[in-house]
């Protein structure tokens, strides 16, 4: 059985606690296109898996990194924290969420890359 370092991983209430009290937070949706449509946490942005586009980001932000379980978020939150950024990822991914989604229409989704 794997043992995932958690450090810097957020808890469903954790993230939902920040949602509604840090205006400085900046969720962004890993996945694709299409998954993002079919259901994303309020207030994320889709970004490319990308580190130069991730490190675009202000850095009075803390950012909050979301993926499909978890590990490709927990990639990228040790890179940007290795840059000086406040990163953070959902811990479990997006599938580990219950506090509801949002559903896009795959045609209004645009690039929304950083």
């Amino acid at each position: 059985m794997k043992t995932f370092d958690t450090s810097f991983g957020l808890t469903e209430h954790e993230l939902s606690d920040l949602i509604q009290h840090d205006v400085n937070l900046v969720i962004c949706d890993l996945r694709k296109k299409e998954d993002f449509a079919k259901g994303h946490i309020k207030k994320s942005i889709l970004v490319q898996y990308d580190e130069e586009n991730l490190l675009d980001i202000p850095k009075l932000s803390k950012v909050v990194l979301i993926s499909k379980d978890e590990e490709q978020s927990k990639k990228m939150t040790a890179t940007l924290r290795s840059k000086n950024i406040d990163a953070f990822f959902l811990i479990g991914g997006i599938k580990n969420w219950s506090r509801g989604l949002y559903y896009t229409n795959i045609s209004y989704v645009g690039t929304g890359y950083l």
